[in-house]
């Protein structure tokens, strides 16, 4: 036993000596400022001595001067090791999300066709036989059954949850004085992404619009409005397969505001690459004068951009049994890096849940 302790006093003596030779102006510096003991103290145990460690009270490596590795997005992937440090994603992924390219609810890493939207059945390929079947009937059987599946869901109760989130409670600390807020009305059905069903006969209800109505009702909107801090809202729309800088401007036709409700709504301009479009938007006052933007090159030249978004996407188990997801993204004006999803909410025994990904 007393061997053991001789041998330690002098790895600890040995290593002392070390760092002490290591930056002598360093220690010279610190000892005008504390005493010796403190400077050559590890009060945080990571065997760095005080005027070493950059983060004396906080474990590190020395190669990171005594600091512990951050993990800016949270994914316990620390930054040195993430690809996409803003963003979590798994491991597997390096730190990065899984893309979904096509937008066909499969994921580009079990997507046989990852640029061509298709069908969970086919390896997520679009199907080529002409033979329409039954495609009527599983139209018609998926529609109910999905119908069956939104009644059994609170989507009044989703935005409570979604207003106390850590991330999104983080992105609307400080309100935006304009923010973009990217929907969808995805489709889905088996004839999505596959032109060999364009001539078929089709079932007369598609669900998109009712999930679109349930989870932009008025009530939630007015959540929405409250907790993002009641400034100016300009909707754009995210198509099926929506690329990232895809800006699709509400017009007459397809008016957000009239489905919410929302009152009194205002119309603005925007020269978006020399095209001129108009768009409309809610503000906390009626605005003086029009509302004009303009963008180039995928870039607003007059204001930043902040972007949050939310959508409602299938998920197929292995045996095609369908549910939905709720998506959340939001833009990150450092690296325009907005298309990916933040989070993923499930609705499982009469409440919902953050899921990690699309696929758990």
């Amino acid at each position: 036993m007393r061997i053991y302790y001789t041998l330690l006093f002098l790895f600890s003596f040995l290593m002392m000596q070390a760092q002490e030779a290591v930056d002598q102006e360093g220690l010279k510096k610190c000892r005008k400022e504390l005493n010796k003991k403190t400077c050559l103290s590890d009060e945080d145990g990571d065997e760095i001595l005080f005027y070493l460690d950059k983060c004396p009270k906080e474990k590190g490596p020395v190669e990171n001067s005594g600091c512990p590795w951050p993990d800016e997005d949270k994914d316990g992937i620390m930054d040195k090791d993430d690809q996409c440090r803003d963003v979590a994603g798994p491991a597997e992924n390096n730190g990065c999300p899984w893309l979904d390219t096509d937008g066909d609810g499969i994921l580009d890493k079990d997507d046989a066709c990852p640029t061509q939207p298709g069908m969970a059945e086919n390896q997520g390929c679009p199907l080529r036989n002409r033979d329409c079947g039954n495609l009527y009937e599983i139209e018609k059987i998926r529609y109910e059954k999905d119908v069956e599946q939104l009644s059994e869901m609170n989507f009044n109760s989703l935005f409570d949850v979604i207003c106390e989130d850590p991330d999104f409670k983080a992105f609307f600390l400080k309100p935006k004085k304009i923010l973009f807020l990217r929907k969808s009305r995805n489709s889905r059905g088996p004839e999505c992404g596959n032109d060999a069903y364009y001539n078929c006969k089709h079932y007369e209800k598609e669900i998109g619009p009712e999930i679109f109505n349930k989870l932009w009702s008025k009530s939630n909107f007015a959540k929405f409005r409250k907790k993002t801090g009641n400034g100016i809202i300009i909707p754009i729309s995210a198509p099926f397969g929506g690329g990232e800088f895809f800006f699709g401007w509400e017009n007459d036709e397809n008016n957000f505001f009239v489905t919410t409700g929302d009152t009194p709504f205002y119309k603005g301009k925007i020269i978006d690459d020399g095209q001129e479009n108009s768009f409309y938007y809610v503000s906390p006052q009626k605005p003086a004068k029009e509302l004009s933007l303009t963008r180039k090159d995928n870039k607003f030249t007059d204001l930043q951009e902040f972007i949050f978004g939310i959508s409602v996407a299938a998920k197929y188990d292995k045996d095609l049994k369908l549910g939905f997801l709720v998506m959340l993204s939001f833009s990150n004006p450092k690296s325009g890096y907005f298309s990916q999803p933040v989070k993923y909410y499930q609705y499982e025994s009469g409440k919902w849940t953050v899921t990690k990904n699309f696929n758990d």
